[in-house]
């Protein structure tokens, strides 16, 4: 057992059996020829992958933690492991349209490794991570305001919350709740691949002053509201990705 965790790595293990029973079940491998896991810490959840029989590669940053994974799971002919940085592994060398990506993700890049996820635009089957729950809930495009991660997510995916999971979970124990999601990749916007830069830059316009009418926001960017088809009096979160896209396709004619 690892008695040193390192805070700067947002290292929270994963303790309880059933918990990871029920991620472990939460996994769907049909057609799926490789798993991925970010983040395998001290393994807890690798061996329920192997399990599988079939390839997990696992992505964990921590040198100190790579003897212990190796001396555990080597006799694995399907295990392998990369000490790397995920932020800067490139993911098109790892991932294909039949692998499926699992995590617990540290709490403070949760949220640069999902969007590096989407942004990367890799092929994969799904994803899995467990997160912060007030992460997950904005990451979510089923809740009544948008925001503008949950857009972002939305252009390349969709997102799903499971079930949450408690701090006695974990050790150490966390301050706060966590929440295991689902992330499904869709084409649905590939068309609009080109455009997405300047989406992100509208959005971060908008979301600058995110309880403010969306009024302001469209005359810096030299768009006429007499034109949309919803009122300018909305605030940014109360527009849905569609919106967005009717303010894109203004500010580029």
């Amino acid at each position: 057992m690892v008695k040193k965790f390192k805070k700067s790595l947002g290292q929270n293990f994963l303790r309880d059996d059933v918990v990871l029973d029920k991620i472990s079940s939460s996994i769907s491998l049909f057609n799926c020829n490789k798993i991925i896991e970010i983040g395998a810490g001290d393994g807890a959840l690798t061996r329920n992958l192997l399990a599988n029989n079939l390839p997990v590669s696992v992505i964990e940053y921590d040198r100190d933690l790579i003897p212990k994974l190796e001396s555990e799971f080597s006799q694995f002919q399907n295990f392998s492991i990369l000490n790397e940085d995920i932020l800067k592994v490139d993911l098109q060398h790892l991932c294909d349209k039949n692998s499926v990506i699992v995590g617990n993700l540290p709490y403070n890049i949760s949220s640069q490794i999902i969007l590096k996820l989407l942004e990367s635009r890799v092929d994969y089957q799904s994803a899995i991570f467990l997160i912060q729950k007030e992460l997950a809930q904005r990451f979510c495009t089923n809740s009544k305001k948008s925001t503008k991660i949950s857009l972002l997510a939305h252009f390349f995916s969709d997102i799903d919350q499971l079930f949450d999971v408690s701090p006695d979970a974990f050790t150490p124990k966390p301050k706060v709740t966590s929440t295991l999601i689902r992330i499904m990749p869709h084409k649905r916007n590939f068309k609009r691949l080109e455009q997405y830069i300047e989406l992100k830059k509208i959005l971060e316009s908008c979301f600058a002053n995110p309880r403010k009418q969306i009024k302001k926001s469209l005359i810096q960017l030299g768009v006429s509201s007499e034109k949309l088809s919803f009122k300018s009096s909305s605030r940014p979160d109360d527009l849905a990705l569609q919106d967005y896209f009717e303010i894109l396709d203004i500010s580029e004619k």
